[in-house]
């Protein structure tokens, strides 16, 4: 079998070395170049086609006023970390982007609420809020195709918030006055109201508070001798009054007879007639007792002896009943004072508690009105606009340089990508390396053979298409440096003709 050789040299060389790619290339070069050229007048094409949105920014300082340094401690207000982390949140919430769009009358031809959900949900994506803590600043930017209203969205926010962000400080700074004011009358009055049980309670119960608990018993003490003595002289004098009773002519004879009597028993029986007669004496004489029993006791108590023991008995017993009460009620007082202390002591805490209530609440107020002032006189933390959004003249959408470098480079992967592709998927044998691998003998290889005007025409076509291809690369480098110095040449020649084709 006979295979034509494209290269003497051909039939050594690996199949996926470098110089096989680069022949590849040089072999289709035409479909390489147009390829190439290809992608790259598209790219430049896409750039200049698409779109153009612009971005607006403004870039606000939170500035912490020297005042909140001096006041430290005596002003409260609020940190910057916290304002900071507040920003966002703010700036993207709903009400604040349906407050822009009303401001700058972008609701005119809104119609329901989805339309107004699909502006909000539109701007909020397009728009942007970075922080910088460090550095104490933040950005607001939004792109759009209309600079003019980029740029009045950006503005507008940053005065919406910063204006909401004044008042709403103020509003605060009011309000916590006002309640401090309110809770420092109602603790006022508490501490009044605590005051005045406690007067009363001392007014009803203050002896016993000022009364010593040693004194009273000692005083129970003294009295409780006394009334031992009492009790002493009322006994004697009993014991005497009934003996003054008891000692009449009548009951001295009945006690003779009755002595006589147990005399006569313990010698005589019951049935002697001495025991009869002395019995029947006793009898007599228990009769006659008896029948003068109230007589002689009417001349006792008419006596002056008995008359002195009875006002002696009567004077003692109220004194015994004085003592026993007496003894009584400080004993009651004994008990009544730790519970009486215990009350006083309760009702001083509760007041206790209240005045330093008060007296925090009356400091915080205090505070509260420096901070108030500071809020009035922005001399805390205030937002001041570095730079504000201005049209942007340039757009930053679409990246010009960026897809004409990347059609550059891309038209010439992409050309080599299809050529290699193309070589893989070619059944075609390329090599006498692969016929051997078949199990095909090679007899001859024959050359390739050219003439002089095939290589003519052959150099006059590479010619042609090295300077189409050099043309197009040129002009892709030429749009690219334009572009990467921001020469509005392009745009400039584009608004001309649609000025002139009336667009």
């Amino acid at each position: 079998m006979m295979v034509e050789s494209q290269n003497s040299g051909q039939s050594g060389e690996s199949g996926m070395d470098v110089m096989r790619y680069v022949r590849l290339v040089l072999e289709r070069r035409r479909l390489f170049c147009i390829i190439a050229v290809a992608v790259m007048l598209l790219a430049i094409v896409a750039s200049y086609a698409m779109p153009k949105k612009y971005t607006a920014k403004s870039l606000v300082f939170i500035e912490q006023n020297v005042v909140s340094d001096l006041v430290k401690g005596i002003a409260i207000t609020p940190s910057m970390d916290m304002r900071i982390k507040a920003i966002r949140v703010t700036m993207l919430s709903r009400s604040m982007l349906q407050r822009v769009i009303k401001e700058l009358d972008l609701d005119v031809t809104l119609n329901n609420s989805a339309e107004w959900d699909a502006m909000v949900k539109k701007i909020e994506k397009k728009l942007s809020v970075r922080l910088d803590e460090k550095r104490g600043v933040f950005t607001i930017a939004i792109t759009d195709r209309d600079p003019v209203l980029a740029r009045d969205i950006v503005n507008t926010m940053t005065r919406l918030y910063i204006e909401d962000n004044t008042s709403e400080k103020r509003k605060e700074s009011y309000e916590a006055t006002r309640f401090l004011a309110e809770q420092i009358e109602t603790f006022k009055k508490r501490i009044q109201e605590i005051e005045q049980k406690i007067d009363d309670f001392k007014r009803e119960s203050g002896f016993l508070l000022a009364t010593d608990e040693s004194s009273i018993r000692r005083d129970i003490d003294r009295v409780q001798d006394e009334l031992e003595e009492v009790r002493i002289r009322i006994n004697e004098l009993n014991s005497a009054r009934q003996l003054l009773i008891g000692d009449t002519p009548s009951n001295r004879l009945l006690e003779q007879q009755q002595q006589a009597l147990a005399s006569l028993k313990a010698s005589y029986t019951d049935e002697h007639p001495k025991v009869l007669r002395l019995k029947s004496a006793i009898a007599s004489t228990q009769q006659r007792l008896d029948e003068n029993l109230r007589a002689e006791r009417q001349q006792v108590y008419r006596s002056g002896e008995y008359r002195g023991i009875k006002v002696q008995l009567t004077s003692l017993e109220a004194m015994q009943k004085n003592y026993e009460e007496e003894i009584a009620e400080k004993r009651s007082m004994l008990q009544q004072i730790p519970t009486l202390r215990t009350q006083l002591a309760e009702l001083e805490r509760q007041r206790h508690n209240e005045v330093l209530i008060y007296e925090k609440l009356v400091s915080r107020y205090g505070q509260s009105e420096v901070s108030k002032e500071m809020e009035l006189q922005d001399k805390s933390v205030s937002f001041r606009v570095l730079d504000p959004a201005i049209v942007p003249a340039i757009h930053t959408s679409p990246n010009r340089p960026l897809i004409i470098a990347g059609g550059i480079f891309g038209g010439f992967v992409i050309a080599f990508g299809i050529i290699v592709l193309m070589d893989l998927l070619n059944p075609a044998i390329r090599t006498v390396d692969e016929l051997k691998r078949l199990g095909i003998n090679v007899f001859a290889v024959v050359p390739k053979m050219t003439t002089e005007e095939n290589r003519r025409k052959q150099r006059n076509m590479d010619l042609r298409l090295l300077f189409f291809t050099g043309s197009a690369f040129a002009v892709a480098i030429f749009f690219l440096v334009i572009e990467v110095l921001r020469i509005p040449l392009v745009d400039n020649a584009l608004a001309l003709l649609k000025r002139h084709m009336g667009v």
